[in-house]
C-alpha cells in the first residue's frame, strides 16, 4: 500500500495478513483492524531507517498495546540501519539493558544524524511553531495566561537550540500574514485596506526596503512618513501591482512550511482504469512528479488518465525565461529564495525531451525555491542529495544568453537556505537565517 491508494483500498490491505507499504504510513495513519484485536494491531515489522527519527517513528508502529486487554504478547521488529551503523559500534549494543541501552547507542552513531534537522530550525522555518503561538497570543491578549506564550516558546526554543527571540519571530510572521492578506485583494481593496490589515503596514515598510532603497533611507531618517505612500498607492498604479507582486511572491515562498505534503504542486486527480497504480479502485490522488517520471497519460476532462507505465524513466527539469538580460538575473535572482514566473516542467529520456501533456495544474503563476550554481556548489548539492533533498536542472533563457543552474524546489528551497544561509538570500534580503 502507498500513499495515494483510496480510502477503501487501505481499509482492505489492513486486514491482510502480510502488509507491503511505503513510508508515507510514517504520519497520519493508523493500521486499524476488524475485528478489533484484544492486543496489538501489528506483531512484526519489517523497516529500514537511515537516521534516528525515522528509526523511532517507524519501530513505534510495533507493540501499542494501549486500550487493549492483552498487554503481554511481544511484538517483533527487524530494522535495516546504514552500514556505517555496525562500523561505528552498534555491535556493542547490550541488548539486555533495553530501550535506553538502545536509546544512548544510537545517539553516539555519526551515520544516524539528519544534519539538516537542526539547521532547520534554527532558521526560518521557525515560523512554523510562530504562526500557532502568535494565533495563541492573539486569542490570550490581556488575560493572565498570555505569558505562557514566551514560556512556551522559549521551551521550544531551548529544544531546538534557537538563538533568536520570540519578538523577532513575532514580527517575522505579522509580516508574512500582511504579505498573505495584500496578495488575495485586489489592487481596489489593497488601495482601500492595506493600512488596516494586520501586518499590513509592517510589510509595506519592508517593501519600501527591499524595493527602494533611497525613499527607505528617508523612512528611516523621519523624512518621510509611511502614510506619505497611501498617495502614492492610490495615484501609481505600477507600484501598486508591485506591491501585490511582492506579497504574492513573498507568501507563495512560505507557503510549504505550513504544508502537510512537501510537494510544491497539489496532488492530481487521476484514473487508473488499467491497474497500473491502483489494485482495485479506479480513482485516486498522486503527485505530479510521480505521474511524469513513471507514467504515459492523457487528460480526460478533470482528470488525468494513466495509459501504461513509462518504458524508461523519465527525467525532470525545469526552464526559466527570463525577460532581462544574464547579468540581471545573477545579480537579483541568483542564490535568493524567492518565486519565479514564466517557469515550466521539460521531461526528457535518453538526452531528448518528450512531449508532455498539458497539466493546467502545473502552469503556476510562482514557483518557489532556490537556484544555485551547480558548479560553485557542487559539495553542497551532493550533500543536501545525501539527506533527502533533490534538486532539478534548470536551464535559464535570459535576452543575451542561456545557462543552466539547479533549481530546489518548494520546501526543499528552505531546506537548501537552512544548510547554506551564508551564501543566499531571503527575498527581502533580510539576513534571519541564524548562524
Amino acid at each position: 500500500m502507498t500513499g495515494p491508494a483510496p480510502k477503501k483500498d487501505r481499509q482492505r490491505a489492513m486486514q491482510c495478513q502480510i502488509i507491503l507499504a511505503t513510508s508515507t504510513v510514517d504520519v497520519g495513519f493508523n493500521f486499524e483492524r476488524h475485528p478489533k484485536p484484544k492486543r496489538q494491531n501489528l506483531d512484526w515489522l519489517i523497516f529500514s531507517a537511515r537516521d534516528r527519527a525515522a528509526f523511532w517513528q517507524r519501530i513505534g508502529r510495533v507493540g501499542r498495546v494501549l486500550s487493549k486487554s492483552e498487554t503481554n504478547i511481544y511484538s517483533e521488529a527487524i530494522a535495516y540501519l546504514p552500514a556505517n551503523a555496525w562500523e561505528e559500534g552498534l555491535t556493542s549494543l547490550d541488548t539486555t539493558g533495553g530501550r535506553t541501552a538502545l536509546k544512548d547507542l544510537l545517539e553516539t552513531l555519526p551515520c544516524l544524524d539528519k544534519p539538516f534537522l537542526k539547521a532547520y530550525w534554527r532558521s526560518e522555518a521557525f515560523l512554523e511553531i510562530a504562526r500557532p503561538l502568535l494565533e495563541l497570543e492573539e486569542m490570550l491578549e490581556g488575560l493572565a495566561e498570555e505569558k505562557l506564550i514566551l514560556e512556551l516558546f522559549n521551551t521550544l526554543k531551548s529544544i531546538f537550540e534557537g538563538n533568536r527571540t520570540w519578538d523577532d519571530y513575532r514580527y517575522r510572521m505579522k509580516l508574512l500574514r500582511g504579505a498573505e492578506t495584500i496578495a488575495k485583494k485586489t489592487p481596489k481593496e489593497i488601495k482601500k485596506d492595506w493600512k488596516y490589515i494586520k501586518g499590513g503596514q509592517a510589510f509595506v515598510r519592508t517593501f519600501i526596503k527591499a524595493k527602494f532603497s533611497e525613499d527607505w533611507d528617508d523612512l528611516q531618517a523621519g523624512r518621510t512618513t509611511l502614510d506619505e505612500y497611501v498617495d502614492l498607492f492610490n495615484k501609481d498604479e505600477d507600484a501598486l501591482a508591485e506591491l501585490k507582486e511582492f506579497a504574492e511572491v513573498f507568501s507563495t515562498i512560505y507557503a510549504p512550511l505550513f504544508s502537510f505534503r512537501s510537494s510544491v504542486f497539489e496532488s492530481l486527480s487521476i484514473r487508473d482504469p488499467n491497474g497500473f497504480i491502483l489494485d482495485e479502485s479506479e480513482e485516486t490522488k498522486l503527485d505530479p512528479f510521480h505521474l511524469l517520471r513513471y507514467y504515459e497519460f492523457v487528460q480526460n476532462g478533470d482528470y488525468i488518465e494513466v495509459t501504461s507505465r513509462a518504458t524508461e524513466t523519465y527525467q525532470l527539469s525545469f526552464e526559466l525565461h527570463y525577460t532581462d538580460n544574464w547579468q540581471e538575473f545573477i545579480s537579483t535572482e541568483l542564490n535568493k529564495l524567492t518565486a519565479f514566473k514564466n517557469c515550466q516542467i521539460i521531461r526528457s529520456a535518453g538526452g531528448a525531451i518528450r512531449p508532455t501533456p498539458l497539466i493546467q495544474v502545473l502552469n503556476r503563476y510562482l514557483l518557489p525555491g532556490v537556484i544555485i550554481c551547480p558548479r560553485t556548489n557542487a559539495a553542497v548539492i551532493f550533500q543536501l542529495n545525501k539527506q533527502g533533498i533533490i534538486s532539478y536542472p534548470i536551464n535559464i533563457v535570459c535576452n543575451d544568453m542561456e545557462k543552466e543552474y539547479r533549481f530546489f524546489t518548494g520546501l526543499s528551497g528552505i531546506l537548501t537556505m537552512a544548510m547554506k544561509f551564508k551564501q543566499l538570500r531571503l527575498p527581502d534580503d533580510e539576513v534571519f537565517i541564524a548562524g
